[in-house]
Parts: structure tokens; sequence; C-alpha cells
């Protein structure tokens, strides 16, 4: 692999931006002769880069090159750039996609559920048979009786993927069905009753095949940072 790392390492070691660095130029090194941009996606590329960087005239755009010191084709390189490794990403791992995606799903899917929040386990017993033998709505008695935030929501919550739903309650809602009650439960230091409300399940559509393929690209750059560190 013919790459030159023309900085010091040492110092960016020491700023906490080698890796950035190193799987920049890699990135660069795999995807920049990868494809040839045609003026439809150029033209595309450039709008959502300035989309993106809130820039809105020419005046602005030459201010933003005047600010990082670089020149019109240096600029069309970075705008590209990201593109170029997506569609690299997209052809190298395009035949391991469906099998990736299958392993991912259950973090991909997003869940909508309700609940509630009670220090006194009398009180969230009586709570759930109210809620059980539809006495009350679910709805109200998480905003007249719920001690934490969900209470301003009525006690909705999502969508939210798994992975960032507090454990105790994730280990039910992976094994739940929609409409699904549960008795209370005990959890840092409060009871909780919850309520699975709905599952979207991830769509192996063109925008998840990218953040798949990104995600493959991540873990070999990942290996390849590894590899140069040990040499």
């Amino acid at each position: 692999m013919d790459i030159k790392f023309d900085s010091c390492k040492k110092e960016l070691a020491k700023l906490g931006i080698l890796d950035v660095y190193v799987q920049r130029k890699l990135k660069d090194y795999y995807s920049k002769n990868f494809k040839k941009i045609n003026n439809k996606e150029q033209s595309k590329i450039i709008i959502d880069w300035k989309k993106k960087n809130s820039i809105n005239s020419k005046s602005e755009l030459d201010d933003w090159l005047n600010l990082y010191e670089i020149n019109f084709e240096e600029w069309i390189d970075l705008v590209n750039s990201d593109y170029l490794w997506a569609s690299w990403c997209m052809e190298k791992y395009k035949d391991k996609l469906s099998e990736y995606f299958q392993i991912r799903k259950k973090d991909l899917d997003m869940f909508n559920y309700s609940i509630i929040k009670v220090s006194n386990k009398e009180l969230a017993d009586e709570l759930y048979l109210r809620i059980k033998e539809k006495e009350s709505e679910f709805e109200d008695i998480a905003y007249e009786f719920s001690e934490d935030n969900e209470k301003y929501s009525s006690g909705k919550i999502g969508p939210i993927c798994i992975n960032k739903i507090e454990s105790s309650i994730a280990s039910l809602i992976n094994v739940g069905n929609v409409n699904q009650l549960w008795q209370p439960r005990f959890s840092e230091g409060k009871w909780f009753i919850l309520r699975l409300d709905n599952i979207l399940s991830a769509e192996f559509n063109t925008n998840l095949k990218i953040k798949l393929s990104l995600e493959l690209g991540k873990k070999f750059l990942d290996k390849k940072f590894t590899e140069i560190q040990k040499k």
C-alpha cells in the first residue's frame, strides 16, 4: 500500500485525531479513482453539501474556501470524497449486505412504547389493574401519576431503537407483542408499567443499504488503522 502520511503522527495522536486523519487518507486511497462522477451526480453532491453547510451564495462559498485555504478544485475533491467512499463501500459489500442486514435487523427496528414509573408498589399494582380492566386510559394515568419525564408525553416513548432503551425495558420489548401490557416491574428505584405500542420494522431499501455498507466500510478502516499502527 503506497500512502504517505506527512503529518506528525505523534502530534495527531496527542490531539486524539490520528485515527481520523489516517482513515481519511485510506478512504481517498481506495475510492478516489473508483468511478467517474457524471454531471447529474456532481450537481446533486454540490447542492447537498451546500445545504448541509448552510452555504447559500457564491460569496459565502468564497468565504468558506478562504477560511479553509483551499481552491475550487480542492473543494470539489472534498465534497466528492464521501460520495465516492459510499459508492466504493456499496460495491465492495453488495454481496454481504443481505446477510449483514439480518444480523443487524433487531438493532435497526424502531419501537414505540408507553411507560409509567412510580415509587410505590401498591400504587403501581392499582394503576396496572385500572389500565388492564379498562377503567382508565394508559395516557391519562401516565400524565397524572408517572414520576419521570415521560409524564409530559402521556407516557409515550419513540420511535426509538432497542439499543437506546433502558436494558430492563428493552429485555421485555425484545420478546413482547404489540399491545402487550406488562405487570409492574422494578428497576432503578422505581416500579414501571409497560405497554408495547408498535414496531416499525427496518426496510432493506437503498438508504439502509448505504448505511450498512458504510458500517462495514468503517470496520474495514478500523482494521487497516490497527495494521498501520503495528508497523
